[in-house]
């Protein structure tokens, strides 16, 4: 994954000094490859240890080598990481070039992320099962997610809050896959149905913006629906597109492996 993609991913769990060192790497990611450790954090007005701390904190053996992983991705970050944040000081015009800037940098990001073969793999083996639940923070992308996968004759189930999520919680079997999506990775409740479906022998797949929290690292495959990270986009609108995307791109892989045609038809052979 990119360096900027990583600092995105796990930005919401930064203590305060990394967070600003986050920060001016992501306003200025031309400057900062060029920095050596010192400039960085007399820009980001925070002590030297702090940038240490957060190349560290993202995988890196030390500075050197988070400042060689900024460069290798400068050149697939485009130009829409120079936009400033909305303000409402902005015109109607304006807005709407930033939040699309946004939206097409987060779908970037989330494509440059993705593991092509596991996806894959994660759509043939959803394929192959009885049931499939959804599980997230919003009943509306769920239950698209449910209607397109009854439309492949496939058994779906939207769980969206803490009642129904108990009860199927106990009921999971191994014929049976799990997707589950949330933005910041700190849903208790998707969690424990994470765990509860994994320790059933059922397939999990979850879609977040943050590959640090406890359910990434528990199920079996998981993606990250990249986000711009700071308060530049309100509502979070650009997850919410990056999540959509990965979503589609797995129904219709799996549409694929069931035979069928992204054009309607039954077969595809």
């Amino acid at each position: 994954m990119p360096a900027n993609n990583k600092i995105r991913s796990a930005y919401v769990t930064l203590p305060s000094a990394e967070r600003k060192v986050a920060d001016f790497i992501l306003d200025n990611p031309d400057r900062a490859m060029r920095m050596v450790i010192n400039e960085i954090a007399e820009a980001a007005g925070v002590s030297v240890p702090s940038v240490t701390r957060l190349a560290r904190r993202l995988g890196y053996k030390g500075f050197l080598d988070f400042r060689v992983a900024l460069a290798g991705g400068a050149a697939a970050n485009g130009a829409t990481q120079k936009l400033s944040p909305v303000s409402d000081e902005d015109s109607d015009s304006t807005v709407i070039d930033k939040l699309c800037g946004y939206s097409i940098m987060s779908l970037e990001d989330t494509y440059h992320a993705l593991d092509k073969d596991a996806f894959c793999a994660a759509a043939q083996n959803i394929a192959g099962k009885k049931r499939v639940f959804i599980c997230g923070e919003s009943e509306l992308l769920a239950k698209d997610m449910v209607h397109s996968f009854n439309m492949m004759n496939m058994e779906a189930i939207a769980l969206c809050d803490e009642v129904s999520m108990g009860i199927y919680r106990t009921r999971f079997t191994k014929d049976d896959a799990v997707i589950a999506f949330c933005r910041s990775g700190r849903n208790k409740d998707i969690f424990d149905e994470i765990i509860a479906a994994k320790a059933a022998g059922a397939t999990t797949v979850y879609l977040s913006s943050y590959a640090g929290n406890q359910a990434a690292q528990t199920c079996d495959y998981f993606f990250t629906a990249s986000h711009i990270g700071s308060a530049k986009v309100p509502f979070r609108l650009e997850n919410s597109m990056s999540t959509i995307t990965l979503s589609t791109l797995l129904i219709t892989l799996v549409a694929r492996f069931r035979g069928m045609s992204i054009s309607g038809s039954k077969n595809r052979k």
